[in-house]
């Protein structure tokens, strides 16, 4: 049996101990991108919808990054569900699944959501510009003195020496057999440049994996963000960088999603944020190239298309950045 299977297996065990039972039919996705947990539909006993998200603890045997540890994504979920109760519990200020239950042990192995059902169609044509920028706004807004200091609670950094850090710290080995010497020396180089120019980022919530997989539309035209499994701090940029790259839009509305971005910034406060941008695609790249190579080596099909975005980053200007 797989690891997907089997984690599935233990949800349904779950929604059996709660008395809630589990719904025929799929998931919206059957396991998160990360591979940390798994989805079921359920149904209570009152007739309402839930959506059960059961976290995958660590496999043994298996390879982890060393920076990785499975059982924090549960955490930080779970951890930011009891924040946004504390805080939000009516979600008028971040739209999100409202909470039903919580497993109270740590780490945690599942939470019982409120399932947001999504409007018919391709994303494509629900998803606006709009919706993304309210969303946007919403997590900027979030009081970060309310949110920091909970207990077990570890948010992600997303700021510009954090991500350097984990490259060059954590990913060197990897990366110079991929980049070789000269890209190795150019991404040091370029760290030690983006810090000088946003080192006075301000520090937000950042979603962390800002993507159109995590953001649902209602038949009402209503966005909700979902997976909080890598909710942190860091610059204003990093979600949106992170939305826009990750975007499989047409490149026109890509490119006047960046226009809007940057619309009213000028001087030193856009280069400021074009070196935040370049940065979180940097360490993205980073990301990527490394996971490649330790899960495919050599044949890894997606290295040419990351080793394209890690030269543009470090290369910012044209090669990044949409043409005005």
């Amino acid at each position: 049996m797989d690891a997907t299977a089997t984690a599935l297996e233990a949800a349904h065990r779950v929604l059996d101990e709660l008395g809630i039972e589990a719904r025929d039919e799929p998931a919206p996705r059957a396991i998160s991108g990360h591979h940390s947990s798994v989805l079921v539909p359920c149904r209570g006993v009152d007739g309402r919808e839930y959506l059960l998200k059961y976290f995958v603890p660590p496999e043994e045997g298996k390879f982890y990054p060393p920076e990785v540890r499975i059982e924090d994504y549960a955490r930080r979920e779970v951890a930011f569900y009891s924040f946004l109760d504390s805080w939000d519990s009516a979600r008028r200020e971040l739209p999100a699944p409202s909470t039903i239950l919580m497993d109270p042990k740590d780490p945690p192995g599942w939470i019982l959501l409120e399932h947001i059902r999504p409007s018919a169609g391709p994303q494509s044509e629900q998803l606006s510009a709009d919706n993304v920028f309210d969303l946007l706004g919403r997590l900027r807004s979030i009081p970060m003195d309310r949110l920091m200091g909970r207990r077990n609670f570890p948010l992600n950094r997303w700021d510009v020496p954090s991500m350097r850090d984990r490259v060059v710290r954590l990913m060197y080995e990897p990366l110079i057999v991929i980049v070789g010497e000269e890209r190795w020396s150019a991404i040091r180089n370029f760290f030690r440049e983006s810090m000088r120019w946003c080192e006075t980022r301000p520090q937000i919530c950042v979603h962390g994996d800002f993507t159109g997989d995590n953001i649902l539309v209602d038949p009402d035209g209503r966005p909700f963000l979902v997976d909080f499994e890598r909710v942190g701090i860091g610059s204003p940029e990093h979600d949106f960088t992170w939305f826009w790259i990750h975007s499989r839009r047409s490149k026109e509305w890509k490119r006047a999603l960046f226009r809007r971005f940057l619309d009213g910034m000028h001087g030193s406060d856009r280069v400021r944020s074009e070196w935040s941008m370049r940065a979180t695609a940097v360490y993205l790249a980073c990301r990527r190239l490394r996971f490649g190579y330790l899960t495919h080596g050599e044949i890894d099909k997606y290295r040419g298309a990351n080793l394209a975005l890690l030269d543009a980053a470090l290369a910012g200007g044209s090669d990044f950045f949409p043409s005005e």
